[in-house]
């Protein structure tokens, strides 16, 4: 999370500026919501809640890192999380004719998977003891692939059965503006990251913000926060309606 969760070190000036890399390998736990639409069957809607994350999950990466060569920063942030299937509720089916009928569920799941890789570069505007402010752009681009498996009470109009299933997936291409850097406390190793970055593309509007707490040590940081990232698309028979994570976070920056 170095792109997210620190701005620039503070440093003094050297008439050799050097290059500075950091890693930093970080656990999300996110509360996870979505709206979908699948085509399948008709233009169903199935909304997804996730609460029980540790319980829901099957596999995640997390890891960022940054090159930063004096006022001029280049980060990469991957996310990779999969989800397995979960209760969930088909909340409308458009049929062929347009009349909307609202079936019963029964035992209707949906499952999620997602990749982000976010690259910014970014340019230091403000360097001081107390607080750093970075402004940034960059291209963020998002998988998302989701399953949808049906049952209703009842056979529903223009459906072969009452059960069936269905999978979709979309690529998001967004280009994002923001900022971010950190203010110290007292002039000494606690510090407070802050991050926030807007933009669309693929997506009709994403954007995530962060704010945390973080300790220096020699070798680097120690890092906690709280991360929101949302999608919104707009609407018709586009995959994702709504997605959104929020969650805790905690990190550990590694300096070379």
């Amino acid at each position: 999370m170095q792109g997210l969760l620190h701005g620039a070190p503070v440093h003094a000036a050297a008439a050799e500026v050097p290059w500075e890399f950091a890693v930093t390998p970080y656990v999300w736990i996110p509360y996870v919501g979505s709206s979908l639409s699948f085509q399948t069957p008709g233009n169903g809607g199935s909304t997804l809640e996730m609460s029980d994350y540790l319980k829901n999950l099957n596999a995640a990466a997390f890891v960022s890192g940054e090159a930063r060569h004096g006022v001029w920063a280049l980060s990469l942030d991957v996310v990779y999380c999969n989800f397995k299937s979960e209760k969930s509720n088909v909340t409308s089916i458009t049929s062929p004719g347009g009349e909307v009928d609202v079936p019963v569920n029964s035992d209707t799941r949906t499952g999620l998977t997602g990749s982000m890789f976010s690259l910014t570069g970014s340019r230091t505007v403000l360097r001081a003891p107390q607080a750093t402010l970075d402004v940034l752009g960059g291209l963020r681009y998002t998988h998302i692939g989701a399953t949808l498996d049906w049952a209703f009470e009842a056979p529903v109009n223009n459906l072969p059965s009452a059960s069936g299933a269905a999978s979709r997936s979309v690529d998001l291409w967004d280009g994002v503006v923001g900022v971010r850097g950190q203010l110290r406390f007292g002039g000494g190793k606690w510090f407070m990251p802050y991050y926030l970055d807007a933009g669309a593309g693929t997506s009709k509007f994403t954007w995530q913000t962060m704010a945390g707490v973080g300790y220096s040590f020699g070798w680097g940081d120690l890092l906690l926060a709280y991360r929101y990232l949302s999608f919104e698309q707009s609407g018709g028979d586009q995959l994702i309606q709504h997605l959104y994570l929020y969650g805790p976070a905690l990190g550990a920056t590694f300096r070379f």
